[in-house]
């Protein structure tokens, strides 16, 4: 029986009401939550007085009326009022006024879960100090898995801080299986073993011992760990000859020896490896080339199309001139879900070039997927059995809106596809800060990136529960996992829990977005980026007396200064919440131009100017356009944006 088929969405005809998922903007369910939460907290203090009861007390009533003791509880009150007070000056992620950034209501059954669990403060880098929340940990992660699409039986997974650690565990190991093949043969050479065979991407089986470097740093991921379970097998002791192969691994060596062993056996024939991501990739993606060594003048940005998603075609012809120059490739990282559009890469098509450049020119690389923001949106297409659905299903939940466009839902199914994806929880889960979590579509590959603790990890001890010893971070809170499992329980991982409610928050995009399209503007020109893909909505905007681009980018700064907390603007004087961005030429090249032709500007103005400004909206309430309340928040944005527009445009003498 899958997790689908444990959630209690499965055995009830009810249809889930988002109304009871949310504390809500005015507190609505405050009395459900503060019951739950008390719950929790009694519960607690029954486990610790039924701990060993004959251990007695340690704190005394009588102390509590000694001096000290009352004037430490008088300054813990105090300064609680006082902290309470401050964070009234927060900003109002709860309300439909805010579509600023990726921030929003969290799930009650996620703060629930965190707080229960904050209380025991379990650690994950090792069951031994979290035997609960590991394995609540592992089942999140097995999941999100199967979700995803990936084989149950042989995928792996874990929480992160967030989604930069978890596609800098994705590139670590792409990385480090790249160059797999290359510790395997020096391993094996040095163990005198012959005799081993390996895959390539056209199908056909060689020698290891036959291939050159070109060859050997193409062998495709599985591939490669299927030629590292061989040499296993071979040598017979599973530790030992992971040792072997780490002592002539990239990671092992570091780059420069590493460098200088490939130099002296094959020739300096190559040029550098490349990392190939679509020009909307998430900025954190030269961060980590940079620290793992890869270098940030190896991130090779893919143009994209007008709809913001990679193009397949130019990533093909990435492909040909990294073959023709004899680069190889790292890995090719997808974005599901760009930061700025939400747009979603057709990775369906890009999966299909993979397979074809591995035909047609012996290429085998990595491929991720960037799934931090859109990857929750996966479960609209699963069925409560885990099944898939068929893409007309999909479109019915949302009628009358068209939505998600077939191409969506085909690239949010073809995350089955890559290698590895990242998700993050705190996004599009609803779920608190830190979670974010990466899935490897075959489990082995943490084995090229574990490192020995010896006083968490014991050799000969089971495995499971230790997670500290294949990822980048140490010590992780056992809150988070609990956190995010309880709001998968609440809301299942299909079309009726999580499909639903992110569906609600696309359609509510969709009304924004046509409000904007359509509204009446008088002289000012407002122009919507193109129909969202999920449900973060961009508008660029201009007016006549803004005669320049550098102008109407800095009248945009304006708007967006008069509609954001700063230094000068605290969140209570305003009425709605935005953000912004910039389109920079460099990056996006012509499929910026549509808006910058639409606010009446040239290419060459573009190309002075080295960007268009962007106002961006993240909806994320899953009732912003349902009519609920006494606001009509679209039309009431729409307003309140009109009044700004005249109050930030410069007056000219």
């Amino acid at each position: 029986m899958s997790d689908y088929d444990n959630s209690p969405y499965s055995r009830r005809e009810a249809p889930l009401d988002l109304a009871s998922v949310f504390l809500g903007p005015k507190g609505e369910n405050a009395d459900v939550f503060e019951r739950l939460l008390l719950e929790a907290f009694r519960d607690h203090v029954f486990w610790r007085r039924n701990y060993h009861p004959e251990d007695g007390f340690r704190v005394f009533e009588s102390e509590k009326h000694q001096p000290g003791y009352e004037q430490s509880i008088s300054t813990l009150s105090q300064e609680l009022m006082g902290l309470l007070g401050e964070l009234k000056a927060g900003v109002p992620f709860f309300s439909p006024r805010y579509i600023g950034h990726m921030t929003s209501d969290l799930t009650m059954a996620s703060m629930i879960g965190y707080f229960a669990t904050m209380l025991y403060n379990p650690n994950n880098v090792a069951s031994e100090a979290s035997p609960v929340t590991t394995r609540m940990e592992l089942e999140v992660a097995a999941q999100l898995a199967r979700m995803i699409g990936y084989d149950p039986t042989r995928q792996w997974g874990h929480l992160t801080s967030g989604g930069t650690v978890a596609n800098y565990e994705a590139l670590w190991v792409a990385r480090n299986v790249k160059y797999l093949p290359v510790a395997v043969r020096w391993a094996a050479e040095q163990m005198q073993m012959r005799g081993l065979s390996v895959r390539l991407p056209d199908g056909a089986v060689a020698g290891l011992d036959e291939l050159d470097l070109w060859r050997l740093l193409n062998v495709a991921p599985t591939d490669a760990l299927d030629l590292a379970a061989a040499f296993r097998d071979r040598v017979g002791d599973a530790y030992q000859a992971v040792h072997a192969m780490a002592a002539h691994s990239l990671e092992g060596l570091g780059y420069q020896e590493f460098g200088r062993r490939l130099a002296q056996v094959y020739g300096d024939a190559l040029g550098p490896a490349v990392v190939l991501v679509p020009s909307t990739a998430h900025y954190s993606w030269e961060k980590i080339c940079r620290s793992l060594g890869i270098g940030g003048a190896q991130l090779v940005h893919v143009p994209v199309d007008r709809r913001f998603r990679m193009d397949p075609a130019a990533l093909e012809d990435t492909l040909r001139q990294r073959a023709e120059k004899r680069q190889p490739v790292i890995a090719c990282v997808s974005v599901i879900g760009t930061t700025e559009e939400s747009a979603v890469d057709r990775l369906d098509q890009i999966a299909d070039v993979r397979d074809r450049m591995a035909l047609e020119l012996g290429m085998g690389f990595y491929l991720h997927a960037d799934a931090a923001w859109g990857g929750y949106a996966a479960s609209l297409t699963r069925n409560p059995d885990g099944s898939r659905r068929a893409y007309e299903e999909a479109l019915r939940d949302f009628a009358p809106e068209v939505w998600p466009e077939e191409g969506v839902y085909r690239g949010l199914c073809a995350m089955e596809r890559t290698d590895s994806v990242t998700i993050d929880p705190h996004k599009l889960g609803f779920i608190p800060y830190p979670a974010g979590a990466v899935s490897f579509r075959d489990g082995r590959s943490r084995d090229l990136v574990a490192v020995e603790a010896p006083y968490l990890f014991h050799r000969g001890a089971s495995e499971w529960g230790y997670i500290g010893r294949f990822i980048f971070e140490g010590s992780k809170p056992g809150a988070a996992a609990a956190s995010v499992w309880m709001s998968h329980k609440a809301l299942p991982l299909d079309a009726r829990g999580y499909g639903k409610l992110i569906g609600e928050t696309a359609r509510g995009a969709l009304v924004l977005h046509r409000r904007l399209s359509a509204g009446d503007w008088g002289e000012f020109r407002v122009v919507p980026l193109p129909t969202p893909d999920m449900n973060i909505v961009c508008f660029a905007v201009g007016h006549p007396s803004l005669q320049t681009l550098e102008e109407t980018n800095a009248f945009v700064g304006r708007i967006y200064g008069a509609m954001s907390v700063g230094d000068a603007r605290s969140a209570r004087t305003l009425e709605y919440f935005v953000t912004k961005t910039e389109l920079r030429q460099p990056e996006y090249g012509d499929s910026a131009m549509p808006t910058v032709q639409a606010l009446g500007f040239t290419r060459d103005d573009y190309h002075r100017a080295g960007a268009v400004a962007v106002i961006r909206c993240t909806v994320m309430d899953p009732f912003l356009a349902s009519g609920r309340g006494n606001v009509d928040f679209i039309g009431g944005f729409a307003r309140t944006l009109r009044s700004v527009f005249e109050q930030e445009l410069p007056v000219r003498g």
